[in-house]
This record gives structure tokens, sequence and C-alpha cells, in this order.
């Protein structure tokens, strides 16, 4: 652990990360606290969802390829720029006549981060090694479970505070101040993208063959799909839930996003101190916490208080770093960098397919069967899918011999397994 944060690359990402992170979380969850008050319905905070994922569909395979052209540290501070300007005509909402411009800046911002978060997936072996892959992600997601601690708490508390419209501007600030950081991010174009660039068409199919030639990348999308068809509809249900079932105010929402935050947390540092031991376990990881985290969320929806569904939101959200380091670092081992861009969007879209069908269905069922009713069978999905997983993803890539690539029966595509090029820790 000690090693990756010498690593000055490594320092400077999970900096910028950790700060590109927060923004957004305290937008998202003002814009659900926002729209509600303006609607007072399950199928409005559904929309904003949804206008979440349909950028993943439309653009994930597209962002892959120029994250593979681009410089991986630039493209992600660009990202933040520009997300930090959309915000801005947040400020002309005055009404539930204005729901669709909330709506049109919630899609826009999203399809910014599709050029972020493959950008920030790939630049990490290329910075830490994939030795440490599994370490460095575990330290990654002790970072990022901060953010759910900090973000919805302060975003209800700024809304009930200051308004909208302050929260807009103070956003926007924050958005910028991951900028000195991920501009100084040491992860540069690969060397297979320096040359003449082929066909956009071409790096688009080629990148497609290579998740196809993976039987270890496509059971863990497929593992992914059917997890978000339950669940990826159900992120936008907890102020519904605050509010129906709990009958609480909009803004205690907070309480529970922070209680899972804090889980997120205990896990993150759980996972990070055993990442050497799980080192050869990510595969049954996997499928082992999707299991427990499906059987978590069927006993959330059935609490009939604040205090008991943070207690349970808190073990559940323990578990999540165990299956989202599982997750990643199980595709990043598999895959090559010059096509790290691509087979992430690739995953990023094949994941937003499912939390469309799970965002159309959870509002719409929300109203008409009631919202435990909706968790519950999200999280018996996710069951489901995690039982999938155990019998589907049988072994993980094995790391390579110091100075060689992933060979192609660990994830490459045979046609590029060859020319796989050595991925080195960048260390101050």
């Amino acid at each position: 652990m000690l090693t990756l944060l010498h690593n000055r690359g490594f320092r400077l990402l999970l900096a910028g990360q950790f700060l590109s992170l927060v923004a957004p979380w305290c937008q998202r969850t003002m814009v659900l606290i926002w729209v509600y008050a303006l609607t007072k319905s399950g199928t409005g905070v559904s929309l904003m969802g949804l206008s979440e994922a349909v950028p993943m569909l439309l653009l994930a395979p597209v962002a892959g390829v120029f994250v593979d052209r681009w410089d991986r540290g630039r493209t992600m501070t660009v990202v933040v720029v520009v997300q930090a300007l959309l915000l801005l005509p947040l400020l002309l909402v005055h009404g539930a006549s204005d729901f669709w411009l909330i709506l049109a800046v919630t899609l826009a911002i999203s399809a910014a981060s599709q050029f972020f978060q493959p950008a920030a997936a790939a630049a990490l072996p290329a910075i830490v090694g994939l030795e440490e892959i599994g370490q460095a992600n575990g330290l990654l997601q002790i970072s990022n479970s901060v953010v759910p601690i900090i973000a919805p708490g302060l975003a209800a508390l700024l809304f009930a505070a200051l308004g909208p419209y302050k929260e807009v501007l103070l956003l926007g600030g924050l958005y910028l101040l991951a900028v000195p950081f991920l501009a100084r991010v040491p992860a540069p174009r690969p060397d297979l993208a320096a040359g003449a660039a082929p066909a956009f068409i071409g790096e688009m199919a080629a990148g497609l063959r290579y998740v196809l030639a993976s039987r270890l990348i496509r059971s863990v999308m497929l593992v992914a799909f059917i997890a978000l068809l339950g669940i990826g509809g159900l992120s936008v249900l907890d102020v519904v839930f605050v509010t129906r079932a709990l009958h609480a105010p909009t803004a205690d929402v907070g309480i529970l996003l922070t209680a899972s935050g804090a889980g997120q947390l205990s896990g993150g540092l759980l996972v990070s101190a055993l990442a050497k031991r799980l080192d050869r376990h990510y595969h049954r990881l996997l499928g082992l916490s999707i299991v427990l985290a499906g059987a978590g969320t069927v006993l959330y929806s059935q609490m009939p208080a604040m205090a008991w569904a943070a207690g349970v939101l808190f073990v559940s959200g323990a578990i999540f770093p165990f299956l989202i380091v599982a997750f990643i670092t199980l595709v990043q081992r598999a895959t090559d960098n010059a096509f790290m861009g691509r087979v992430m969007s690739l995953v990023t879209m094949c994941m937003s397919v499912a939390s469309i069908l799970s965002l159309t269905a959870s509002g719409s069922l929300t109203d008409l069967f009631g919202v435990r009713q909706v968790i519950a069978g999200g999280g018996a999905i996710l069951v489901v899918s995690g039982v999938v997983g155990l019998f589907v993803v049988r072994s993980g890539p094995m790391l390579p011999p110091a100075g060689e690539g992933i060979a192609a029966d660990h994830g490459a595509a045979p046609d590029v397994a060859a020319r796989a090029p050595a991925v080195v820790g960048a260390s101050e």
C-alpha cells in the first residue's frame, strides 16, 4: 500500500478522481431532491436516472475509441471543465415547467462523463502496473467510498440552506478543483495508438472483436448485465422510499446515502487490506459479493424505520467494494493497454442497456405496486446474477511474467496478444 502511495502518478489520479466524484454525487442528490419537489412523481425521478443512462448506450463505443487515441490525463481534465460549464443552465430553472431543462443538463453531464470513466480505468494499469492493480483498485475504492458519506448529506444540507441556485455555483467550483491534479496524471495515449490512426469504424470493430475473443470479459459482462437489470433502476428510488415507505422528508435521503457510503468506506478499507490474499480469487469474489448485496437489498426493502434502513444499507454498502474491485480488476487484467478504453466503454454500454431497461420499468412499477416491492424484486434479480457469476466466471486472468503482456488465453484477442506491450508502473 505504501509503495503505491509513493507513486506520484497514482497520488495525482487518486486526488483528481476523488474531487471529480464529489461534484457529480452532490449534483445527483440535489437534482433528485429538486425534481421530486417539483413533480412529486416516481416517474420523474426515474426519468432523471434514464437521462444518466442513455448517454452510456449512445456514446460509450465512440468515447472508447477516442480514449484509446488521446492522452488519458488530458481527457479527464477537459471533461471536468466541460461538466462545470454544463451546470450553468440550471440557473434558469424556475418551476415544474422547466423539468425538461434539468433533464437536458443531466443528460449532457452524463454524456461528458462517458469520456472520463474509461480514461480513468485505462490510466490506472499504465500508472501502477498489472501486479499492483488489485490493491490500487482497493485504495481507489476507499477514496471513492468517502464520497457517498459526505456528498449526499452535504448536497441535501446545501439545498435546504442555500437553495438550488447557489448550490449549482458551488458544485461548478467543486468540478474545477480536480483540474490541477488530473492535468498532471502521467497516462499518455498507448504506443499502438500513436501512429497513423486507422479508420474510426475499424477501431470500434477491433474493440468489439477483442471483447468477443475473451471468454472472461464476456462472462463478466453477462453477470453485470443481469445485475443491472435488477438494480439499475433502484439507484433513483431512495428518495421515493424515504417519503412513501418511511414517511420522512425528502432531505432525509441523505441519511440513507451517507450510511451506505460509510459502509462502502469500511468495505474499501477491508478489501484493500486483503488485496494480496484475494489476488487469485477475484472470480469467486465477484459472484459471492453480488449474492450478498442482493440479499441485503431485499432486506432493506422491508425495513420499517429510518434507523433500521440505514443500518442495513451500511452493511450492504460494505459489500459493494468487494464487488466493484473484483469486477474492475478482472476486466483490467484481461485487457491490453491499447484496447483498454474501448473495452471499458463496451462494458459500460452493456451495463447501460440493462440500466435503461430497469429505469424504464422502475418508476412506473413503483407507482403501480409500491416502492418496497420494486426494490425487493431488484434485489432478487441481483441474487440471481451472483449465482450466474459463480458458475460462468470460472477463473481470473493470471498475472503475466515481468515485462510481458497478457496472453491471448488470459483475455487478449488472438491477433493482438503477440504484440501486447508491457505495462510498467510510473513511480516518482
